[in-house]
């Protein structure tokens, strides 16, 4: 039976791009492709930078949601939905990348 590091880790390595929603100060959903780029036993880190209205959902409300797909057509495909509390992390944990912006922030979305 899968472990919820399992899931995780199998979203992070094997599907990696999510739709993620959150919600707008009208109370409307909004989703973005966003990819997931790290784990431990219970969270997921991604990444977003300062003065994205991503961003600006996040810290306002706190939550998020999103599914992760990964196939070619209704019978193959797996999907994972989760959705979390987020925190702004900083930083900290950026991986070093140049495909990453030095203005990019880390959040992480923990699930337990």
């Amino acid at each position: 039976m899968m472990e919820t590091k399992d899931y995780l880790s199998y979203i992070v390595h094997e599907i990696h791009r999510t739709i993620v929603a959150t919600v707008d100060d009208e109370g409307l959903p909004v989703t973005a492709a966003i990819d997931m780029m790290d784990c431990d036993d219970d969270s997921l880190y991604f990444l977003t930078a300062k003065g994205k209205g991503f961003y600006d959902r996040l810290i306002k409300r706190g939550f998020l949601a999103f599914t992760a797909m990964k196939g070619e057509d209704t019978m193959s495909t797996v999907a994972v939905s989760i959705r979390g509390k987020v925190r702004d992390l900083g930083y900290d944990r950026i991986p070093v990348s140049p495909f990453i912006s030095s203005r990019s922030i880390v959040f992480t979305a923990v699930i337990a």
